[in-house]
C-alpha cells in the first residue's frame, strides 16, 4: 500500500510544485497559527472573530505541513488546493477533510458574499478547533523532525 505523502509528487503540475522552505519561514507559519488560535479563543471575541483565526490558523499548519515536506500550493485557488489533499501531506487529518474543506467553502462565503450566520454555529466552531489544535500537533512534530533532518552548518566559525 502507498503511502499518502508518497502521493503528493502526483500533484506536481496541478495543485503544487517543489519547494525548499527556510527554517525561519517555517517557524513564521507556526508562529501565525499559534497568535491566531490565541486570538480565537480571547474572551469576548465574536464567533466570526473565532472562526477567522481558527481557519487562518488550519491554513497556516497545512502551508507548514506541505512546505515541510518539500511543496507549496500553485497557481490560483491555492487555499482550496491545500485543504483538499491535506490528508496527503498530514494522513492524520484523513477524517477532518470535509470538516476543512466546509471551513473553507465558509470562509469564502463570509469573505465574499456576506456572514452566513446559521453557518457559524457553535458545534461547527468547536469541531474545527479540535481539528485544527490536531493538525497544530501534527506539523509542530512534523517540524521538529524536519529540524532535526536538516544538515549541521560547517565551514568556517563553526563548531
Amino acid at each position: 500500500m502507498v503511502s499518502k505523502p508518497a502521493n503528493l509528487p502526483k500533484l506536481v503540475g496541478t495543485s503544487l510544485e517543489k519547494y525548499t522552505p527556510t527554517r525561519e519561514e517555517l517557524q513564521g507559519h507556526l508562529d501565525n497559527a499559534r497568535d491566531h488560535l490565541a486570538d480565537a479563543s480571547l474572551k469576548g471575541v465574536s464567533t466570526l472573530g473565532a472562526f477567522n483565526g481558527t481557519y487562518n490558523a488550519a491554513h497556516a499548519l497545512a502551508l507548514a505541513a506541505f512546505k515541510i515536506l518539500g511543496y507549496r500550493p500553485a497557481g490560483d485557488g491555492h487555499r482550496q488546493s491545500v485543504f483538499n489533499a491535506l490528508e496527503h501531506a498530514v494522513p492524520a487529518t484523513e477524517a477532518d477533510r470535509e470538516l476543512f474543506i466546509e471551513a473553507h467553502k465558509l470562509r469564502n462565503n463570509t469573505e465574499y458574499g456576506g456572514v452566513d450566520r446559521d453557518a457559524l454555529r457553535e458545534s461547527f466552531l468547536e469541531e474545527l478547533r479540535a481539528a485544527t489544535t490536531n493538525l497544530e500537533e501534527e506539523v509542530r512534530l512534523m517540524f521538529r523532525a524536519w529540524v532535526k533532518a536538516q544538515p549541521t552548518p560547517s565551514g568556517p566559525g563553526t563548531r
